[in-house]
């Protein structure tokens, strides 16, 4: 297990994704030698194979999150989303974005820590 998992697990605590639905942002590993690299072999490690995949950018995925607001409590939240953000392309090499399913759809941050470990963050998106 990667030594970077409490900090994003700190890092990433009390957010909500907010789609369709509001889900947490769960941190989860990879053992190091996990083959993850690819969208299939990701898929594979995950146990999603035949399940419709798509892979976006982070920026793009945390986008709705990190919109400017006038509401301070709004505008805290992004921010803690920029953030956390920043963390995870500071310390992860090759982060990735993929979302498996329709409608109800698993998304998975994923990127490489220092040590090999793969680790990220998973939630839940329901969009109808």
């Amino acid at each position: 297990m990667s030594a970077l998992l409490p900090e994003l697990a700190q890092a990433a605590q009390g957010l909500l994704f907010i789609s369709e639905s509001e889900a947490p942002l769960e941190p989860f590993t990879l053992p190091a030698g996990t083959p993850a690299e690819t969208e299939a072999s990701f898929l594979e490690a995950m146990g999603h194979t035949g399940q419709p995949v798509k892979q976006v950018e982070l920026p793009y995925f945390f986008r709705n999150m990190v919109r400017p607001s006038e509401d301070p409590a709004e505008q805290a939240t992004a921010a803690r989303y920029q953030a956390l953000q920043t963390w995870l392309q500071t310390n992860l090499q090759d982060v990735k974005v993929y979302r498996v399913g329709q409608i109800e759809i698993q998304a998975y941050i994923i990127g490489k820590a220092p040590d090999g470990t793969w680790l990220g963050l998973k939630t839940t998106l329901i969009e109808t």
